[in-house]
């Protein structure tokens, strides 16, 4: 009998044994595919707009940082075949917030064309949604999550829903053109080059050193565009400013986006060429929008150090 009784515990030690290894290995597999896919979706290019305007976000890390668009990546993804062409096709859940306290998700459909998989359409789902869950069912996508009904506030969504979604054919967006961001997110040494192999962002530094009083605009409630240095308000014309987007104006002179040391915000110049290699600064513009920690970090890498100014 005590054999007997052994025996059974040493089935059941390794029933137990068994259970464990398979649940181990199908977490990692999972955590696995989880990071496979942030290496795809979190570093994918996505269009973010409608018909009438659009602009393209990279992610980088899962997020793509600028003045009035950022995007992010939720981690939250399905594959299956959503157009009926036998092709494996993604489905991915993205945050857009275009500079105010909304956090709209979406849907977004990455359709492949046999070698890799492109952005073709989008659904909204809710701001500030909590999702539960998202999978393949029939040729769409089963998403399980709460969405706002009358009386929610905006961070506490209580309407559980799980609703079907079907991709119903690429999206009709408008002409798709890049902001200086996106530009320096997808090739920023091309984009650097491009603008420093001009004579212009020397010359504005030499404008900025020869006219720095003339332009900080004081009064009884103190100077325009200041930057803190640690404890200490400068004129934000004593900083270092890095160029990250440079072309004609439409007046026939040049326009310049700049982003300083230390400042927060973008700041928009306009300048005449007076010929000669002879530039005159004629305005300057504070853009709205802040800039993103992302953004600025990507700029003060150090392969860039060499284009501040």
């Amino acid at each position: 009998m005590r054999l007997k009784f052994r025996a059974w515990g040493l089935i059941a030690a390794g029933f137990i044994f068994l259970l464990v290894t398979l649940v181990a290995l199908s977490l990692h597999s999972q955590a696995c595919a989880s990071r496979q896919a942030a290496r795809i979706f979190g570093n994918a290019t996505y269009v973010m707009g409608n018909e009438y305007a659009t602009q393209l976000a990279t992610l980088m890390n899962g997020v793509h940082d600028e003045p009035y668009l950022t995007v992010e990546y939720t981690g939250r993804y399905a594959y299956g075949d959503f157009n009926g062409d036998g092709l494996k096709d993604a489905a991915i859940i993205l945050i857009e917030n275009n500079g105010g306290q909304a956090h709209w998700y979406q849907l977004a459909f990455l359709m492949s064309d046999g070698e890799k998989l492109v952005h073709k359409a989008s659904q909204f789902l809710d701001d500030s949604a909590i999702i539960n869950s998202i999978r393949e069912k029939d040729g769409k996508v089963l998403i399980d999550m709460f969405v706002h009904q009358e009386g929610d506030c905006r961070a506490g969504p209580t309407k559980r829903v799980r609703n079907l979604y079907a991709y119903k054919g690429p999206d009709r967006w408008g002409e798709v053109e890049k902001s200086p961001y996106q530009r320096i997110y997808t090739d920023s040494a091309k984009a650097f080059q491009e603008i420093y192999k001009t004579p212009v962002p020397s010359r504005i530094r030499e404008t900025f050193d020869h006219t720095i009083h003339a332009h900080e605009n004081c009064s009884e409630y103190g100077c325009a565009f200041m930057v803190l240095d640690g404890e200490k308000q400068v004129g934000i014309f004593t900083r270092k400013f890095i160029v990250v987007d440079l072309g004609p104006s439409d007046s026939g002179g040049i326009y310049a986006t700049l982003v300083f040391e230390g400042a927060l915000v973008p700041f928009s110049l306009e300048i005449d060429d007076r010929g000669g290699g002879r530039y005159e600064l004629r305005k300057m513009t504070e853009l709205p929008g802040l800039l993103g920690d992302r953004f600025i970090g990507l700029l003060q890498d150090s392969a860039y150090q060499q284009y501040w100014l």
